[in-house]
């Protein structure tokens, strides 16, 4: 008997399988399976790479029970969601489908109320009070919100290239920028960046790419994560009894200067609450859940 459990963000996806005590059999990493994001088709695509990776490495084809946490949803998938994800692609007996946010959150260990704040290519915050009772802040894409995400750091940066590049200016941000895309003029970037190729969670990638020694970018970044705390403020207000914020994400995980100011933000109002980066990963949290189902 064996399980799969699926930690799908905007940018990449995660996925582990296990046997029915827990030990770990492998661990895959492949591309988003954000359906909202890349559409169906592609995120179709990008699942069935990683379940053929998994097959051809261990040979198991079938599961007694996946769960999967997709960063295109905020609640439980229902089966037509399933189907339209799963169908021919995963071989199992129980499939259930929840938000990222959903296994995040139960990845925040030794809590009695615990929420987590998600900095990735999108940024949103949940947490469950004394009742059991969830409650959401943030989470509105690209185009409404997602303060503090890849995404928002990305694209504020590159305005500032723009007015940078009109200005005859040269700096650590356009030189980052002109690296990342390739290009030795930064005008050369609207091509590409405008390409249909240039999918959202391609674009978050320059979030990483930016010269942290930047003053300007460092700018960016500390705005940025103030403008996340807000949110998570926010759920912490509507959480009172919140004793542990699981901070978890790509930009939380490899941005010390945006760790540092949001935990900062949070503890000048709610300094009773532990901070700390999740430590057990998501999609390992999604395998545990599918040997419940």
């Amino acid at each position: 008997m064996y399980y799969l459990g699926i930690d799908g963000g905007g940018t990449k996806t995660v996925a582990v399988v296990t046997d029915k005590k827990g030990n770990l059999i492998t661990t895959k990493v492949g591309s988003t399976i954000n359906f909202y994001s890349v559409g169906y088709e592609n995120a179709r695509k990008n699942l069935s790479e990683l379940i053929n990776e998994i097959t051809a490495e261990t040979k198991i084809s079938s599961f007694s029970g996946v769960f999967i946490g997709c960063s295109a949803l905020d609640c439980e998938a229902d089966e037509e969601m399933i189907t339209m994800l799963c169908n021919g692609i995963i071989n199992a007996d129980k499939i259930r489908m929840h938000s990222d946010v959903y296994i995040a959150l139960k990845s925040v260990k030794g809590a009695k109320c615990p929420c987590v704040a998600i900095c990735g290519t999108g940024s949103i915050a949940t947490g469950e009070d004394e009742n059991g009772k969830t409650y959401v802040t943030g989470g509105w894409g690209h185009i409404l919100g997602d303060e503090g995400s890849a995404y928002s750091i990305a694209v504020k940066a590159l305005k500032i290239c723009c007015q940078m590049c009109d200005k005859g200016e040269k700096t650590p941000l356009l030189d980052s920028a002109n690296k990342f895309f390739g290009t030795d003029d930064f005008r050369k970037t609207i091509d590409i960046i405008y390409s249909p190729d240039m999918t959202k969670d391609k674009l978050a990638r320059f979030a990483s790419a930016i010269d942290e020694s930047d003053e300007t970018a460092n700018g960016i970044i500390k705005n940025e994560a103030h403008k996340f705390a807000v949110t998570v403020a926010t759920l912490l207000k509507k959480v009172k009894q919140c004793d542990v914020l699981g901070l978890y994400g790509g930009v939380f995980q490899h941005n010390s200067l945006f760790r540092e100011e949001f935990t900062e933000s949070i503890r000048n109002d709610f300094p009773e609450i532990k901070i700390q980066l999740i430590e057990t990963p998501p999609a390992e949290t999604a395998a545990e859940l599918a040997r419940g189902l």
